[in-house]
């Protein structure tokens, strides 16, 4: 079972947490944010330049311009003065002009008429990838529309009985053709400004989904949530040594040390209100330290005096007889569990190292039970009652006895003695865990009334854990 302290504990949102997303995924920030600036810079490098030129035209009647009594009228005017200068017509005759190799769509594409809708003057302008040509371009089009203007509406009309006579349409070339200074585009500050701000607005983006779409557990925080019990171990990271000597000699580490004394600290504490003689260290899924925890724990144990025993009840991946030198050859429980040995028969004393820290030792061997030759069918043998009298036994003959199991999600073996045993304490790897490991995992204990005990965290960085330092 799960202690309540822990059943409706729901997770705080807030600052904090959206601020350790952003620690956690600040390198995806920063690709996202690199590879948008990378994209924009070479897209802006390697655009080619454009240049803007500018001519002016006034329309008006008869040389001058809209008369006041026309005065409401100027904005459609200019209106269609505008869509009269951006037609084919117009555009055809300054191709032929300059003998242009582009079409009119291609050329209508560069133009631009822009107007004040309370003015008669038509602001054309013309972008080109040649300076030059981009202001030929703007010339030839003002003189062409003021040609044909000039011969579709110069002539007035003469008016009828009762009417005003219409005065001819006239298209001035007001303001002649020149670029303006600087490129049009690229523009590499702007463009890198947009992209630096669009990269940032992304990388946040994807870094927030890839947090919201990850499974695993990242803070001491979320473990505790997830599995609905206290943290009661991290054990920091250390540098890898030999498999079979998998850091035996856990004193040449004082913080590696002084994890497993604060873990022997919290388990003597939890055991003020509950018994917790027979310890199950097990883990939801493989590789995650479990018979690393489970060795140097009963050497905590035992180095504070108490007698203690450590079984390898993991039948089918046995390592920790190796950890302790012990031949897997040797006999052991599989042994005892069909009747072949007796139990003082196979357990074996191994002396611990000496302390390298300064720490007095009230004792310095731990007995250890090995897994004897593997069985075809371990998860029967450990449901048997011999198992049961076994664990027992173990109990009333030692003050302490900790069995290294397989992961209680992937094979049923854990699960049989877990059933037991006094308390579980399960093992996982910083990052390793997943929300659906811890759900499936809290479900099995309600579901069995086992008793989670806590939990113990493995490959803890060194900024996320730290101890009160020895005096040099």
């Amino acid at each position: 079972m799960i202690p309540d302290a822990y059943e409706h504990e729901e997770a705080g949102i807030g600052l904090r947490h959206y601020l350790n997303i952003l620690r956690r995924r600040k390198l995806i920030v920063v690709v996202v944010f690199a590879i948008v600036i990378g994209v924009a810079a070479a897209l802006t490098f390697n655009q080619k330049a454009l240049y803007e030129a500018r001519t002016t035209i006034v329309v008006g009647q008869q040389g001058g311009l809209v008369q006041p009594q026309n005065a409401s009228a100027i904005q459609p005017f200019s209106a269609t003065m505008s869509e009269l200068l951006k037609s084919t017509v117009v555009v055809d005759v300054v191709i032929r002009a300059l003998r242009l190799p582009v079409t009119p769509e291609q050329l209508l594409r560069e133009v631009s008429v822009s107007f004040n809708p309370e003015s008669a003057a038509l602001q054309v302008s013309v972008v080109d990838h040649s300076q030059k040509r981009a202001k030929q371009i703007a010339n030839q089009l003002g003189v062409t529309f003021s040609k044909l203007v000039g011969k579709r509406f110069g002539k007035a009309e003469t008016a009828s009985a009762g009417q005003q006579a219409t005065l001819p349409l006239t298209a001035v070339v007001w303001d002649p053709a020149h670029v303006l200074p600087g490129k049009v585009s690229p523009k590499p500050k702007q463009n890198l400004i947009i992209a630096g701000a669009l990269g940032l607005i992304l990388g946040l983006l994807v870094a927030f989904l890839r947090d919201y779409f990850d499974r695993s557990l990242h803070t001491i925080e979320e473990i505790e949530r997830a599995f609905g019990v206290p943290v009661i171990g991290q054990i920091p990271r250390v540098a890898k040594v030999n498999r079979m000597h998998r850091r035996v000699r856990w004193d040449k580490n004082r913080d590696f040390a002084e994890a497993f004394r604060t873990l022997r600290a919290n388990l003597q504490y939890l055991a003020v209100g509950r018994p917790l003689k027979t310890l199950l260290i097990t883990s939801p899924s493989a590789d995650q330290g479990k018979t690393t925890v489970c060795a140097n724990l009963a050497a905590a144990l035992a180095r504070s005096g108490a007698s203690v025993a450590v079984v390898e009840s993991d039948l089918r991946r046995p390592e920790l007889g190796g950890v302790f030198g012990i031949s897997s050859q040797a006999p052991g429980l599989t042994d005892v569990l069909v009747g072949m040995e007796q139990l003082p028969e196979v357990l074996q004393s191994i002396e611990l190292p000496p302390t390298t820290a300064g720490f007095s030792e009230a004792s310095n061997h731990v007995v250890v039970l090995p897994s004897g030759p593997l069985p075809p069918n371990p998860s029967e043998l450990l449901a048997s009652p011999l198992a049961s009298r076994l664990v027992q036994g173990l109990g009333d003959r030692f003050e302490t006895v900790v069995f290294d199991s397989p992961p209680v999600l992937l094979v049923s073996d854990a699960v049989e003695l877990a059933q037991i045993v006094d308390g579980v304490i399960i093992v996982v790897r910083w990052t390793k865990a997943t929300r659906d490991e811890a759900k499936e995992l809290r479900i099995l204990a309600q579901r069995l009334d086992m008793y989670i005990a806590g939990v113990v965290v493995t490959g803890v960085p060194s900024r996320s854990h730290h101890y009160y330092a020895d005096p040099a």
